[in-house]
């Protein structure tokens, strides 16, 4: 018998979710648009948000393989998940993953690759008989 692996994710509840998501659906009757914004609806349902972008994100890149894909995903909103026993590898993620600027040293500021800067700090004649006075 082949084993499927298979992806479980815990403490959903902790997720950083965007502000302006927007979750929206159609019931197919008249003034049947509903919609509900991510943060809220994190609240009531942690477990599902994740869901749906797993989901979305799967349909745009195997939009055939999305069914049996989300078959092998479990979601958890808390630590304590009742498989626990069964598995194999554990792969652990970052605790803090954003940092403010105050967190970083001086020269770890000085060390971060800069952008350049696309805007010019003082107007240059386009043609060499322009002049700017």
């Amino acid at each position: 018998r082949r084993v499927r692996e298979a992806v479980v994710s815990t403490q959903s509840t902790g997720m950083i979710i965007p502000e302006r998501k927007v979750y929206w659906w159609y019931s197919g009757y008249a003034s049947g648009h509903r919609h509900v914004y991510a943060k809220d609806f994190h609240l009531f349902r942690p477990t599902e948000c994740l869901r749906l972008q797993v989901e979305f994100g799967l349909d745009k890149m195997f939009p055939a393989f999305v069914d049996a894909r989300m078959s092998r995903l479990y979601l958890y909103p808390d630590k304590d998940y009742p498989y626990a026993a069964n598995i194999s590898k554990v792969i652990e993620g970052t605790n803090n993953v954003y940092k403010s600027l105050a967190d970083y040293t001086a020269e770890d500021v000085d060390a971060f690759v800069k952008a350049p800067d696309g805007r010019e700090h003082e107007p240059r004649p386009l043609y060499e008989w322009d002049d700017l006075d």
